[in-house]
């Protein structure tokens, strides 16, 4: 691996991952997922639909399970929340409904310069880290149309919920937060985020736990750092995510340079 480190940035809808080698294993999740080879080497995609195919940039939609290996290089990998706003235009206007879509070179040449840049980067605002995302998808959607602003309920709502991840989180006394009944509010909530409120915070959870494993808390700490109800629910979410164990990227934890926004 070069000098630099791998990098992870995690937020409350996107995650951006920098890095060499890394295999996943079959699996899916709640976030639409876009990886590019770096190094214009080609790495193999799995899904059921198209069982192994050779490709250097690649659209998975959310929930596809799929597999990713052969990896001779450097890669990126960017994951968005298929939320009512940015992500569902991604699903509208770049898949089409379908469950993966594959790039060809010429699709991808206009973000390779500022995208090999990121081996050399380290993105610590999150003004950074948010231009970097927005270039990625607004290069891929050519014209993408203005995003509606979030509702003020919603927008208090996720702050509120990253606050809390450590402890329970209820429906019910979001919604009360909020001047919301609960039927209510959870209609809000998917209708804003595209996601049920369920889903989404147990990816907050996920970036929480994953933030203090890769800071070096063990598995178990982890865990209950980021709310989970035990270790073996943070590893099966860990692994839902991606496609491997957190065992699997112990040896791996001091070459990540790693934010959560």
């Amino acid at each position: 691996m070069d000098s630099f480190r791998a990098a992870m940035y995690l937020c409350p809808v996107h995650m951006m991952l920098v890095s060499a080698h890394l295999v996943a294993e079959v699996h899916q999740h709640t976030v639409i997922q876009f990886t590019c080879s770096l190094d214009g080497n080609p790495f193999s995609v799995w899904t059921e639909n198209d069982g192994w195919k050779e490709t250097t940039a690649v659209l998975i939609n959310s929930n596809v399970p799929h597999s990713l290996k052969d990896f001779k290089g450097w890669q990126l990998t960017a994951c968005i929340m298929p939320d009512a706003r940015k992500g569902k235009v991604v699903q509208e206007e770049l898949l089409k409904g379908a469950a993966i879509r594959h790039f060809t070179t010429e699709e991808i040449t206009p973000l390779m310069g500022e995208l090999q840049e990121l081996r050399q980067q380290k993105l610590e605002r999150y003004e950074l880290f948010q231009d970097r995302m927005n270039f990625i998808y607004n290069t891929l959607l050519g014209n993408p149309p203005a995003e509606p602003p979030l509702d003020e309920r919603i927008a208090t709502t996720l702050i509120r919920i990253r606050e809390e991840i450590a402890g329970s989180i209820s429906a019910a006394t979001l919604a009360s937060n909020v001047h919301l009944s609960e039927h209510r509010f959870l209609h809000l909530f998917k209708e804003q985020m595209g996601v049920p409120l369920r889903q989404y915070v147990l990816w907050q959870r996920l970036a929480a736990g994953t933030r203090a494993f890769i800071e070096g808390k063990s598995s178990k700490e982890a865990a209950y750092e980021a709310g989970f109800s035990d270790p073996a629910h943070f590893s099966r979410t860990f692994a839902q995510m991606f496609g491997a164990q957190p065992s699997s990227y112990a040896a791996f934890k001091s070459q990540f340079y790693m934010v959560v926004f």
